[in-house]
Parts: C-alpha cells; sequence; structure tokens
C-alpha cells in the first residue's frame, strides 16, 4: 500500500531518538523486536493516517526475533520506513529485516564496541590515571553524543539511499569487520604501557650490579607488560583459562611479588 503522506526530517529525527529506548523490552523470546517496531510507530502513523488495519499489519511485521547491533539497528528502521511508504511487499520487507540484521550486528560490534569504545575506554582511562576530571567526562561525552547523532545519520542514511546501500554494507560486512578489527587491535595494544604496568625496581641487580630492568630496557622498551600481556592472552585463548581465574591470579601474582619487593 503506498503512502500519500510525505515523511519528514522531523519524523526520521524523532524515530532516531526513540530507538535510544530499543532494548527497554528486550526479551529472550524477541530480543529488540518490540522497542524496534515501536521505534518505527510514529513513521508508521505518518503513512497509515488514520488506517490502523495497515498500522497494525507494519508492526506486526517487525514484532518478530531480531538481534543485531542497537546503532546499526537504525539503518534497519530508515529502511524499513521508506520501504513502507513506497508499498514495497512486506514479505521482501521481513525477508530484508531478517537477513541483514545478523551482518550489521557483526559491523556494528567490530566498529563500535570492538574499536571506537574500547580506543575511547583506554584514553579516557590513562587521564583518570593521571589525575584529569577529563577522562570520565570524554567518556560520557563520546558515548552520548555519537550514540544520539549516529542514529540520526544511519535513520537516514537507512531512508535515502534504500536497499542498495544496506545490501552493499550487508554484502561487505566480512571485510569491514576485519578492518575495524585490525585497526582495534594496533590501537589498544599499541596503549599497552599506558595502563599495562610491570616493572622491576632498580635496586633489583644482578651480577656486577647490573641492573635487571635495564637489560629488559636495552632490548626493547615496555617490553615486560607486552609480554605479560602476551601471556595473559596465551592464557585465555589458547589454554582457556577462565577469565575470572585471570583475574584472581593477575592480584595474587602482584601481590606476591609486591611483598618479596621483586615488582
Amino acid at each position: 500500500m503506498a503512502s500519500d503522506n510525505k515523511i519528514t526530517k522531523k519524523d526520521l529525527n524523532k524515530m532516531a531518538l526513540m530507538s535510544l529506548f530499543e532494548q527497554a523490552c528486550f526479551s529472550f523470546e524477541r530480543m529488540q523486536a518490540v522497542g524496534f517496531a515501536w521505534g518505527m510507530s510514529g513513521c508508521f502513523r505518518r503513512i497509515f493516517g488514520d488506517n490502523n488495519e495497515e498500522m497494525a499489519k507494519a508492526l506486526q511485521n517487525n514484532l518478530d526475533f531480531i538481534n543485531t547491533e542497537p546503532h546499526m539497528a537504525a539503518i534497519l528502521q530508515g529502511l524499513i520506513v521508506s520501504m513502507e511508504e513506497s508499498g514495497q511487499d512486506r514479505e521482501l520487507i521481513h525477508s530484508m529485516k531478517t537477513g541483514l540484521f545478523g551482518p550489521l550486528a557483526g559491523l556494528g560490534d567490530a566498529v563500535w564496541w570492538y574499536t571506537a569504545m574500547p580506543i575511547v575506554a583506554a584514553i579516557s582511562c590513562s587521564l583518570a590515571g593521571q589525575g584529569s576530571v577529563l577522562g570520565p567526562i570524554i567518556y560520557i561525552v563520546f558515548w552520548a553524543v555519537t550514540g544520539i547523532l549516529s542514529r540520526r545519520w544511519f535513520i537516514r542514511m537507512g531512508y535515502s539511499a534504500g536497499l542498495s546501500a544496506v545490501k552493499y554494507i550487508g554484502d561487505n560486512a566480512a571485510e569491514l569487520t576485519k578492518a575495524a578489527g585490525i585497526l582495534g587491535v594496533m590501537v589498544v595494544g599499541g596503549l599497552i604501557p599506558s595502563y599495562v604496568t610491570f616493572r622491576f625496581p632498580e635496586t633489583l641487580v644482578a651480577v656486577g650490579n647490573v641492573s635487571i630492568q635495564g637489560i629488559f630496557d636495552s632490548i626493547l622498551p615496555n617490553i615486560l607488560p607486552l609480554g605479560f600481556v602476551f601471556a595473559l592472552y596465551w592464557l585465555f585463548k589458547k589454554k582457556n583459562v577462565n577469565t575470572m581465574k585471570l583475574i584472581i591470579a593477575v592480584i595474587a601474582f602482584s601481590v606476591i611479588l609486591s611483598w618479596l619487593g621483586i615488582l
């Protein structure tokens, strides 16, 4: 059913704000479905006016299981609204949503939660560790502002670009995810010395009064924090050691070596 109404920028902006509450009705049966459909309800009303039957059908078409990254869900919402407005077949709309929410979830997680947020968190923790109040402020402001602006932009992208742009993202999600993951690992790896401290005291010397810490520094500065992180990664990834056990082991290891005067 094609619409005689035109979705306005105000409608899209309202949908972007409503999408912030997407997981407010989260359930293990439908995951994000209720919040996802509710976020589009204002635009559906604009499209169908007083036709409650078509309004109900449009909402019902989006009330089954969906589990995707919340920011990227905005792309799907914009696209679905665009397709409903142009009178596309609802089976096609449903198939598109079902086929794309998985790849978009992987892409969103890689870019947002595995890259952007860890980088900002590392920088913020570094500032906070230096006693700067900017640390938590930067993190909160980044999370809030980009969270709102990204949804606004993604919804407009989905609505304006149509199916072809989102299909391109879905088809290339693996490559984009891999690239984002590599970037995140490089940046976070480079920040290891900023938030991992592993250093022998200058009083700890070997034969000939040679500083043990100086020996490691002559090989590669900050090689000890790097090696410590690699050791934890090896235990976690290769030996499947439980995360909680690793945390307890690190605390015990640090306390014992500190008590012995080694660290």
